[in-house]
């Protein structure tokens, strides 16, 4: 192996060993030759042999053969940085306009790249130093024949930069050369694309929601049951995880005989709950992280004593309403915001994967336990039979009151399908038939496929025994019959119920204690966003200012020196600034657009950039005071949740603080 070569792969293998080990292992495409460029010093270029329709050999040019430096950064020009965060270059050819790419984009946003001939890779990798555009942190290089599953796990940690705009070059040679295998990478990255847009879209819409929620669920939080004594609590046993697709009528029942639940663990989203209690199935685990309240329903009409042993897991983000309604035991979730919020205050907690759907949560749970295989049942993903949820879930009870002769039960599943018909995809079911699903259950499928590749390369199995909906990528397919006869076949070990008590029965003295501590540091931390907001609004008429006198150079030191002492006190209040931008995420996502189409510009006017920046920060004050005034409205609505909790109930007849005859 040439030295040459030895260091291009270590600059690959430090950005992705996977990809730099497929392209060792591969042969160097003996059809292609390199030669010095005819006019520019120590450039090389090529041209590559293939093999024509007619059998006879082609040559196709893969770089100018006088000029092809200076050829690549006029190809590289096409790159829009002020409307794209994402540049793909589909192919490399000798590797000099992706050089050019890696240059411009550097610092700007990401960039793709890929290659979907391995071995010409390896020969242009022997011939020519790429190894600065291949180790560079914003550039990805995928080859060969690339998975879906592969494009989300790679690319999911940029989900910024690809939803601020993805931009796709092909290069022409390769264009000659891979149509087809161009065509299936760009299909798979559309999907891709529209995922990180779901997600992007739904974190923007939700986020005030989301910061709301967790302040809500601060008690549970800081007092209550996390999940560390349950890692690998299940190490090598069996889980079923139960969904609220068409198909789950289907199989559920075979949970309900006897002896089941001791030989497998079932972990069930809420929807389903009642349900199976119904059918006499308890499930060892429930899971929640929706954002409305109306899923305390889900809850209404069961007790205690239905609920002993099985916990509640849930992430802090659900809505207070069902951590506050469940009737029995509950854990929760690691959260990096209430972590931050809680400051000194916080303490170890095991956290899961954050997942689209509470499907995903039940599936992380599930490999947080240890659990292997892990079978899925009433996971559709897709309208089976033409119905959105099982007969007989929770959501049907909550559509209770809105049923008449003219709305019944199957007008509401049609109008709840046909909702999103102009996202409606025909696509094939397990049993190889057509059927409808739509753009958001697709995400949902993305990401599953993302896991379940993760898991089989990990050595763990997942089986899909949903027995209809939309066919799935990376897992075995079996009924639950089958699954229950060769994997239920010995008793589970003791799985762990909380310790701690939850924070809604008192928490005992220690608890009450801890949530003391905790409602005095909240009291500190709405000091720290008062400050930040009166901080904010008086950086407003400085940089008014700075705008009308940009070219006053005395004024502008002047004023400069004021805000420096403002950024200043800025950074002392750091930790609430991070808690203020977690809510303001929109502000964030304009900053950065703003700050993308700024750098896009280096050779614009000192001063009109200047301004262009002053501006920027303008509105960014404007979005970061309305930030704080939203993160005040909900940190006080904590407070005031915690205020109740640690104050004891009025006596019958008596007044409560505040209030008055």
């Amino acid at each position: 192996m040439s030295q040459l070569l030895e260091k291009n792969l270590k600059a690959l293998r430090g950005r992705d060993a996977a990809t730099a080990e497929r392209v060792a292992e591969a042969t160097a495409h003996e059809g292609v030759s390199f030669w010095d460029a005819l006019r520019e010093e120590r450039a090389i270029s090529a041209t590559i042999s293939v093999e024509a329709e007619d059998g006879t050999q082609r040559q196709v040019t893969l770089a100018s053969r006088h000029t092809p430096v200076a050829e690549a950064k006029r190809f590289a020009e096409q790159a829009d940085l002020k409307e794209h965060g994402c540049i793909v270059m589909m192919g490399v050819g000798v590797g000099h306009h992706v050089a050019a790419l890696a240059e411009r984009v550097g610092g700007r946003g990401l960039l793709v790249v890929y290659e979907p001939d391995e071995r010409l890779l390896r020969a242009v990798m022997e011939r020519v130093d790429c190894a600065k555009w291949m180790g560079a942190e914003d550039v990805m290089v995928f080859t060969g024949e690339v998975e879906l599953a592969e494009i989300t796990r790679r690319l999911e940690s940029q989900v910024a930069h690809v939803a601020a705009g993805v931009q796709i070059l092909t290069y022409g040679p390769t264009r000659q050369l891979q149509g087809e295998r161009l065509g299936k990478f760009s299909a798979s990255l559309t999907q891709f694309v529209a995922y990180c847009r779901t997600n992007v879209a739904t974190t923007l819409v939700n986020s005030a929601a989301t910061c709301r929620n967790y302040a809500n669920n601060l008690a549970y939080y800081a007092a209550g049951a996390g999940l560390e004594d349950l890692r690998d609590a299940a190490k090598g046993y069996p889980a079923v995880l139960v969904s609220a697709g068409p198909s789950l009528a289907k199989n559920v029942g075979l949970l309900a005989e006897e002896g089941v639940r001791d030989r497998v663990v079932v972990i069930a989203v809420q929807t389903v709950l009642k349900p199976l209690l119904e059918r006499g199935v308890k499930p060892h685990f429930v899971t929640a992280l929706d954002y409305h309240e109306i899923s305390r329903r889900f809850y209404e009409g069961i007790n205690a004593k239905d609920l002993e042993g099985v916990t509640l897991v849930a992430e802090p983000k659900a809505h207070c309403a069902i951590l506050d309604s469940f009737p029995g035991a509950v854990r929760v979730c690691r959260s990096s915001f209430l972590d931050l919020l809680l400051g000194p205050l916080a303490r170890p907690m095991a956290g899961l994967r954050s997942g689209s759907t509470v499907a995903h949560l039940s599936l992380y749970l599930a490999q947080f336990l240890g659990c292997d295989p892990i079978t899925m049942i009433g996971q559709d993903l897709g309208f089976s039979d033409g119905l959105y949820y099982c007969p007989g879930t929770a959501i049907h009870e909550v559509w209770s009151t809105e049923l008449s002769p003219f709305n019944t039960l199957e007008m509401m599943e049609w109008k709840r399908i046909a909702r999103h018909k102009t996202h409606l995809k025909k696509v094939r079911d397990v049993h190889d038939q057509p059927i409808y699903t739509d753009e958001q259950m697709l995400t949902y499928l993305r990401q599953f496929e993302r896991d379940f590749a993760a898991a089989a390369e990990s050595g763990r199995t997942i089986i899909d025994a949903t027995e209809g909906g939309v066919a799935k990528e990376r897992t075995v397919r079996k009924t639950l019959r089958e699954v229950l006869d060769e994997y239920a076949v010995r008793a589970l070990p003791v799985i762990p119920m909380p310790r701690d008590t939850p924070p809604a029965e008192a928490g005992g003295p220690r608890g009450m204690e801890r949530l003391r501590e905790v409602a005095e540091h909240l009291e500190g931390r709405m000091r720290q966003v008062r400050e930040l907001k009166v901080t904010s609004e008086q950086t407003v008429p400085m940089l008014k200012e700075m705008i009308e006198h940009q070219k006053d150079a005395r004024k502008m030191d002047a004023l400069f020196g004021k805000l420096e002492k403002k950024q200043k006190r800025v950074a002392e209040l750091r930790e609430a600034f991070a808690l203020v931008n977690e809510l303001n995420q929109i502000g964030a996502f304009k900053r950065r657009q703003a700050d993308r189409s700024i750098s896009a510009d280096p050779e614009a006017d000192p001063y009109e950039k200047q301004k262009r920046q002053l501006e920027r920060d303008l509105v960014n004050m404007k979005w970061l005071i309305e930030g704080c005034e939203e993160t005040l409205s909900l940190f006080e609505q904590a407070a005031g949740r915690l205020k109740a909790r640690l104050e004891p109930p009025c006596p019958q007849g008596g007044f409560g603080e505040g209030e008055t005859m």
